[in-house]
């Protein structure tokens, strides 16, 4: 599955992290990130590397179904708010 830009631009909010570290962690350029976060083009195989280093902190990214959008699901150990009600 290719995640649209939008999505991984929230999973990188969800996480807290900023666009230099999501460099880093997938090997791209922080001006990549940029341009991804931006709705610019980026090779498919920019867009797994930034993807599989996200899926690595723990996220996980949910296909499309009829009637939804793809969407991203964070575990409950990685939010720290303390006032969630489940």
């Amino acid at each position: 599955m290719i995640v649209p830009n939008e999505i991984l631009r929230a999973a990188r909010s969800a996480l807290g992290i900023s666009q230099a570290e999501l460099a880093k962690l997938s090997g791209v350029g922080e001006r990549t990130i940029l341009r991804v976060e931006q709705n610019e083009r980026v090779a498919v195989r920019t867009l797994h590397r930034i993807q599989a280093a996200l899926e690595d902190r723990g996220l996980e990214f949910i296909a499309s179904e009829p009637g939804h959008g793809p969407g991203l699901r964070i575990p409950l150990a990685l939010i720290k708010r303390d006032d969630l009600r489940f």
